[in-house]
């Protein structure tokens, strides 16, 4: 979908542009009055809305809160970031409703053509009383498990399927290994090396080169093995859970024509405890394994494991995280856990 107007600030978000917005796809709306709750700063910016409606409005069965998430940051307006928030538009309007998954609907996914900005208005997940998932708050092997069988659905329903090709905006490897590129920065490096995260990298990777390189190879590895639609990006940060036992995946901006290990691994080493890790990482890896057997997809346990443990790097980009996209106390946690994950699977031995 393509609109006259994306916001590029929260003020900018009224009820006369909702009113063209949703009057566009629901017919007749308009929204009477609209209060912006919780702001939430990041790679994008996520604002929850408080929406008023005319009689067209409460006939189309439009919720009375939802999410807008766009590009508002001073980052947002750069071209590999207005690709990453496109990409997950994209997402909404091609894929989503083609899973068989718990994922938030978007009552509207759309792009602007004169700027490139691009925006989702997305269903409350607050209504459904979810809670939602934090590097500060490991995962139990239980509760991961319900998101490896996630995965193992998101994997199966595009496993060597001609139709990704067809996907112009999702090129191997989508728009991660293109932003990994650039941020993976010497700059970035001496930034973010020296905060409180530093203490949790180890010898093999207190050299610039000795962290990208390798991060960077996973990366690329996986665009000339790419058989799958993947996440991208996930790590705890971007679960939820709800009361009734079901659990997804948010944030599908980095969404890639990629490899199953890519989002297993980045999945199981930013969502567990290192102990809970180092205990349950098999049997989770079985369970993955065994949805997609029920799928008419097997994979061989052994290289399964060999995939595992090299795909571990990539989780140690956390090292290299802008301070401005995610909080110091965050990175710390998941960059723990993911040079002891490293060190425990030998990595760097399994690459070789």
């Amino acid at each position: 979908m393509s609109v006259k107007f994306a916001p590029g600030a929260v003020e900018e978000i009224t009820a006369d542009w909702l009113t063209a917005t949703l009057g566009a796809r629901y017919p007749g709306t308009v929204v009477t009055a609209v209060q912006h709750g919780t702001i939430i700063r990041g790679t994008a910016t996520k604002v929850r809305l408080l929406l008023d409606y005319n009689e067209a409005g409460h006939q189309h069965r439009l919720p009375p809160t939802m999410w807008f998430k766009g590009g508002l940051e001073d980052h947002s307006l750069t071209d590999d970031m207005l690709i990453v928030y496109a990409g997950e538009a994209a997402f909404f309007n091609e894929v989503a409703a083609t899973l068989e998954m718990d994922i938030p609907k978007a009552v509207v996914a759309a792009i602007d053509p004169t700027t490139n900005r691009s925006f989702l208005l997305l269903d409350d997940l607050l209504s459904r009383n979810a809670s939602f998932g934090t590097a500060l708050r490991p995962l139990s092997p239980a509760d991961a498990s319900v998101l490896v069988e996630e995965l193992a659905n998101l994997h199966a329903a595009y496993w060597l399927s001609p139709k990704l090709k067809t996907m112009g905006w999702l090129g191997g490897g989508g728009s991660l290994l293109q932003s990994c590129e650039i941020l993976l920065s010497r700059e970035t490096w001496e930034r973010c090396i020296r905060l409180p995260r530093g203490e949790f990298v180890t010898p093999p990777f207190r050299e610039f080169e000795k962290l990208r390189d390798p991060v960077l190879r996973a990366l690329r590895t996986d665009v000339e093995r790419a058989h799958c639609f993947v996440h991208g990006d996930s790590h705890v940060g971007n679960t939820f859970t709800t009361p009734d036992g079901s659990a997804g995946f948010l944030d599908w901006q980095s969404t890639m024509h990629g490899f199953w290990a890519h989002d297993f691994s980045y999945f199981l080493v930013t969502s567990l405890s290192i102990e809970d890790r180092r205990h349950a990482e098999r049997d989770l890896l079985d369970r993955y394994l065994t949805v997609l057997a029920q799928q008419e997809i097997r994979l061989d346990a052994d290289e399964a494991w060999l995939e595992h443990r090299r795909h571990a790097m990539y989780s140690c980009s956390w090292a290299m995280c802008l301070p401005e996209w995610q909080r110091e106390d965050i990175c710390c946690a998941v960059a723990e856990r993911a040079f002891a994950a490293v060190e425990d699977l030998q990595t760097l031995a399994a690459w070789r």
